[in-house]
């Protein structure tokens, strides 16, 4: 089983949440232990707690099997480029990160850091923080802003048709099944960046089912949480965002809660979690 979750940014409360929720009797007597994680990025900003969360995540990766992709804020820390929403204890709080706490992002051969993606061909899983399009394809020649088309950048556009604005690349479901299918089969799309759920699947043609799952409830421990499965279907193709995993990273100062998603093999499924209270 997967643990996948994705924009803790710097919240260390809500990591050790998800943690607690998914290690727990009660939750691995019903749906098993997880034996991988996977990471889609936004650790850091806009929380006050970034050395408590990577201190957790290279505690982590000692004890499984962890997979992680960059996000858009990680980058954006790492290469002092400034992004909105974030307060004044964040921005201290990062400023007192040293390198031996930054170690956990993978320096690469080329200056960057970490990766853009993460490949399962066969369990059939494609993992972005933001978006699954090549950046050489969609980003103009001699562009100053080359780095709001990388996969990190990269968003679920809202309208019916692609575009570029100051926020990244929009692009549609389509574009990103297309892109896909050309490195796996029988695909998952996971990603994060947006904070909002979405469930959208590709057979025959493309469809939006998350509002039409029926959310269930239980208690697990002193959390109450919410579950949507999702039955994988060996012929179709997913696009599956899986909410915001700290809701210190809630643009605005506005309520949100811990999200977070499991994946199941025999049976496939994807199942996603709110964490209530």
């Amino acid at each position: 089983m997967d643990l996948v979750f994705s924009d803790i940014h710097a919240d260390i409360d809500a990591l050790d949440t998800i943690l607690d929720i998914s290690s727990s009797k009660e939750f691995t007597k019903k749906y098993g232990s997880f034996s991988r994680l996977i990471n889609l990025g936004d650790l850091l900003e806009r929380g006050a707690y970034p050395k408590l969360v990577l201190t957790k995540m290279k505690s982590l990766e000692k004890n499984y099997k962890l997979f992680s992709v960059m996000g858009n804020h990680d980058e954006a820390f790492l290469y002092k480029r400034k992004v909105s929403g974030s307060s004044f204890e964040s921005l201290e709080a990062h400023e007192l990160l040293d390198n031996d706490d930054l170690s956990f992002f993978k320096e690469n051969k080329d200056g960057t850091f970490g990766r853009q993606e993460f490949i399962d061909i066969k369990n059939g899983l494609f993992c972005v923080h933001g978006g699954p399009l090549d950046p050489k394809k969609i980003t103009p020649a001699g562009s100053n802003e080359s780095w709001l088309y990388q996969r990190t950048w990269q968003r679920l556009t809202e309208e019916d048709f692609e575009f570029f604005s100051n926020s990244g690349y929009h692009y549609m479901a389509s574009s990103a099944f297309q892109e896909v299918k050309k490195k796996v089969r029988d695909h998952i799309i996971f990603a994060g960046h947006q904070h909002l759920e979405t469930v959208i699947v590709n057979n025959s043609k493309i469809t939006e089912i998350y509002s039409k799952i029926k959310p269930k409830h239980q208690k697990i421990s002193r959390f109450i949480i919410e579950s949507r499965e999702i039955e994988i279907e060996p012929a179709n193709n997913y696009l599956i965002r899986v909410g915001i995993g700290g809701p210190a990273g809630y643009y605005g100062g506005g309520f949100s809660n811990p999200h977070f998603a499991i994946v199941e093999y025999n049976p496939k499924k994807v199942i996603l979690f709110t964490v209530k209270t």
